[in-house]
């Protein structure tokens, strides 16, 4: 585990790339130039139905770099079209939503981060050879063996090794209580966190999950709690984390509590009380409100006032997305094996928050946020970095 507190100051010049439309070089003109006007960009994502929080966050980072472009020109001169379609909740619809998409033959598609939909949908966009870009957090999207799939949010994978690292050498608790949403998402984090603890020599007290249209957690909560934790790793999505959070406050269960982003989430501490949220931990992507940076407070609050809902981290990844891939279009043109292997080679490349930086698997982002809530807010305890990175 490497912490950043001296470096992270340095990462928030990443910022700049807020509003910012910089002139690029001539010959980088002429590759874009040959672009069609105007570019078609295809996004799925989850906006009606039970995931429709988390979807919209998809939407409103592709869409508001978007309009930032097009309002700042576009790219050569070439603006961008989104064309967006709605998975709902299954990856049935998912996968049709995809061949949608397909049949508008777009340069880009940006995938969601329901990994279940991005499972689906991955063979047909391979088959179009497409590059694909998406936020979907099982550890196992960008070990699919295409090599058009790009992932740029962290993932539970990165998750499962550093939250219990975090909660046994940081936190001094060894006996945790597990609790996951049952599908692809929350078991194989869940999986991966038992393993993470076998090698700290820590076992778990518990491990329990619960069906995503579950609303009634308190048994596998009393669970937890009977056999003796000394803390809980859960792991969910903000709707969910929402209700497990109030049913350990009406149960009187007061435990250290860690888990992914979803803790410290907008959409999940609107929903609690300032005594449910206090003290919740989570590592996971970087959240605009929590920086220091007037740049990046300001651009949380013009999405905030246009969508009216809070930008959360996935909000961040899919903005630095579009701009990452428009800085590689002014470079390489509308090539598509030339944009795929271009974000296959990235290196350092400043986000708002992070810098992205493609490893063999085509992930990008290996920093993440350690973070506390005091009350209803959440703070900033540090950055994290994937370790290796």
């Amino acid at each position: 585990m490497q912490m950043l507190q001296n470096s992270f100051k340095s990462a928030i010049v990443g910022a700049a790339v807020i509003c910012l439309s910089a002139g690029v070089a001539r010959e980088s003109k002429a590759d874009a130039a040959s672009c069609p006007s105007p570019i078609p960009f295809g996004l799925t994502t989850a906006l009606t139905g039970n995931l429709a929080l988390l979807g919209t966050q998809a939407r409103n980072g592709v869409e508001f770099a978007v309009d930032e472009i097009n309002a700042n020109g576009g790219i050569a001169g070439k603006k961008l079209a989104l064309t967006t379609e709605d998975t709902g909740a299954s990856s049935t619809d998912a996968l049709n939503a995809m061949n949608r998409i397909l049949e508008g033959k777009p340069l880009i598609i940006f995938g969601s981060m329901i990994s279940p939909h991005i499972f689906a949908q991955t063979e047909g966009v391979t088959k179009s050879e497409t590059p694909f870009l998406v936020g979907a957090t099982n550890a196992k999207v960008t070990a699919q063996g295409s090599k058009w799939l790009f992932r740029t949010h962290v993932h539970d994978g990165q998750l499962a090794d550093l939250i219990p690292e975090y909660l046994v050498k940081s936190l001094g608790k060894t006996k945790p209580g597990i609790m996951a949403v049952a599908d692809d998402y929350g078991l194989g984090a869940s999986r991966g966190i038992q393993a993470a603890l076998a090698k700290l020599n820590a076992t778990p007290a518990a491990v329990t999950s619960y069906a995503p249209s579950d609303k009634d957690m308190s048994a596998q909560l009393l669970e937890i709690k009977d056999k003796g934790a000394d803390s809980l790793i859960l792991f969910g999505r903000p709707a969910d984390v929402t209700l497990v959070i109030k049913q350990m406050n009406d149960l009187g269960i007061k435990l250290t509590t860690i888990g992914n982003a979803s803790m410290v989430a907008q959409t999940t501490l609107t929903n609690l009380s300032a005594a449910e949220a206090n003290g919740g931990y989570a590592i996971g992507g970087m959240i605009p409100q929590t920086s220091p940076d007037t740049k990046i407070l300001d651009w949380a609050k013009r999405v905030q006032e246009k969508y009216k809902v809070p930008a959360d981290n996935f909000t961040v990844s899919y903005y630095d997305t579009v701009y990452m891939l428009k800085s590689i279009i002014e470079k390489v043109g509308c090539d598509k094996p030339a944009i795929r292997d271009a974000l296959a080679a990235t290196k350092s490349w400043k986000g708002m928050l992070i810098d992205y930086q493609a490893d063999a698997q085509g992930d990008l982002a290996h920093t993440l946020g350690i973070y506390r809530n005091k009350g209803k807010t959440p703070e900033l305890t540090g950055p994290i970095r994937e370790n290796g990175f």
